[in-house]
């Protein structure tokens, strides 16, 4: 139950910190959406889509072979914490070298042919600068994890993206930058000096408590590219081609018909305001997934298959519980919450239509980190390609002829395809399953009900107090949960034992 214990509370600890950050950049995206426009947001995320490439390169197995190497091979008494650390941050270190040369280098072909916007050359250089200390922030942060210090992660996450938003917030209000690009060059060097305060903070807080020293454990760096190979290369593949996907985006609405202008705003609208809007809620759900991967790793490396199923199949209910009531929100809400964010209708549309795809969405997040966790990173690798591919494929083809609605359906197939897959075979290597009824039918039902049955019962006062009916449909949808045997009395008493050990 210790194990349990400290599992609950690293994830309180970041789920808090995730909560305020995705908080602080949600008002942070409303921030630049009115201070750059839809378009200027569209131009800075497809420049961050090829920055993302590189991204890959420099971090791609970093965290998750230094959390596993450092739980596993310590716990065989091979060699030293330290002795790992030393050459895990070799490695890190040499992939965000060679990221930033690579981005620098090709900075210029990249933004001619691939951008359409030969300005933004100097932002893909000035951004190579920010990928070594990427590199090293994955790897520190893969060792708090395994060690379960979610506080130092937490604290460096707050300060380096206040820092973010304090340093853009103050360009932008002195320099005001008049076109787009000009303002994704003040953008793009904000979040090169984050990066580097990142991997600072992260360097201050693993020397302070560093372990002893000891020779670097040379024999070992074949289990290290065991496991960070097939990840990277994984991810260097899907990168490629999701980066792809979204440079043919615009491309294909201008062929659909679409300006330049308006098929950059379309894109910006839906990469830069909707999908925040979809992912916010998600916070917890992200957090622990990246604390189940060192919680699974080491239950299965003991062969604990009971806990392991049991720990799986808890998160998966509660994932499922809070999807449907998160999907039926925005479903009911997706209006007047855009509204109250970005005071305008552009992105109503998208976020009613997305919505009810959010609890595949939050499974498949959570379902990665126990594949990784697991070390069935290769099985993960091999379903993101085919993912990543086959979404490439449909926006190749249908975006020129439907428009924006062929991205939308690209999205709902790609999401579905990848839980399935992934799904698969979490049930076949750990003979995970769900109760139908009670982790999907009671919630699904529960949740309809809670948020639509106020709506039309008190519809004015849904319009004029939102938040309180919200409130109420919360506490509808959890007596209705209790009502139906969705959430029991056992999952409260083991819920309230975890906050009763000391």
């Amino acid at each position: 139950m210790r194990n349990v214990t400290r599992f609950l509370w690293n994830t309180i600890i970041l789920t808090a910190t995730s909560l305020l950050m995705r908080f602080l950049g949600m008002s942070f995206q409303i921030y630049l959406t009115q201070r750059i426009g839809t378009q200027g947001i569209g131009l800075f995320e497809l420049l961050m889509s090829a920055h993302g490439l590189a991204v890959s390169l420099a971090i791609s197995g970093v965290r998750l072979s230094t959390t596993r190497l450092v739980l596993e091979v310590s716990a065989r008494g091979q060699c030293s914490r330290s002795g790992i650390m030393k050459l895990c941050l070799r490695y890190s270190l040499m992939l965000g070298i060679t990221a930033g040369a690579l981005l620098f280098g090709v900075s210029n072909p990249v933004a001619v042919l691939w951008l359409d916007e030969p300005q933004l050359a100097s932002c893909l250089r000035i951004l190579a600068f920010g990928l070594p200390c990427l590199a090293v922030s994955s790897c520190l942060n893969g060792y708090f994890s395994a060690l379960r210090q979610a506080g130092r992660m937490a604290v460096v996450q707050v300060l380096e993206f206040s820092f973010h938003m304090a340093l853009t917030f103050g360009s932008l209000a002195l320099l005001r930058p008049a076109a787009p690009t000009e303002a994704c060059l003040l953008l793009v060097c904000c979040s090169c000096l984050s990066d580097m305060l990142s991997a600072a903070l992260s360097a201050l807080f693993y020397y302070g408590s560093r372990p002893a020293r000891s020779k670097t454990p040379w024999n070992i760096t074949g289990e290290l590219l065991h496991i960070a190979v097939p990840d990277a290369v994984g991810s260097w593949v899907r990168s490629g081609l999701v980066s792809a996907k979204h440079l043919l985006i615009p491309k294909g609405l201008r062929k659909c018909g679409a300006s330049a202008a308006t098929a950059l705003s379309t894109y910006g609208i839906i990469q830069g305001m909707v999908m925040p809007v979809l992912s916010f809620p998600a916070a917890f759900l992200g957090t622990v997934s990246s604390l189940l991967v060192p919680e699974i790793a080491e239950s299965h490396a003991l062969g604990q298959k009971r806990r392991l199923f049991s720990i799986m199949q808890r998160v998966l209910h509660l994932t499922l519980l809070f999807s449907f009531f998160t999907a039926a929100l925005l479903l009911v809400y997706g209006g007047d919450l855009e509204s109250l964010l970005y005071r305008s209708n552009d992105a109503e549309r998208y976020i009613r239509l997305l919505a009810p795809l959010i609890p595949l969405m939050y499974l498949d997040t959570t379902v990665d980190g126990m594949l990784k966790g697991m070390g069935l990173q290769t099985a993960s690798m091999r379903i993101n390609i085919l993912d990543a591919a086959i979404s490439l494929l449909l926006v190749w083809q249908l975006i020129p002829r439907v428009g924006v609605d062929g991205y939308l359906l690209t999205i709902y197939v790609s999401e579905t395809l990848n839980f399935i897959l992934s799904f698969h075979q979490l049930h076949r290597h750990a003979g995970l399953w769900l109760p139908f009824y009670r982790s999907v039918l009671a919630p699904l039902m529960a949740a309809m009900f809670s948020m639509f049955f106020p709506r039309l019962l008190l519809p004015v006062f849904c319009a004029v107090h939102p938040f309180g009916a919200v409130l109420f449909s919360a506490i509808l949808y959890y007596t209705l949960l209790r009502l139906l045997g969705s959430v029991t009395k056992r999952d409260l008493r083991w819920f309230l034992g975890i906050f009763q050990q000391k």
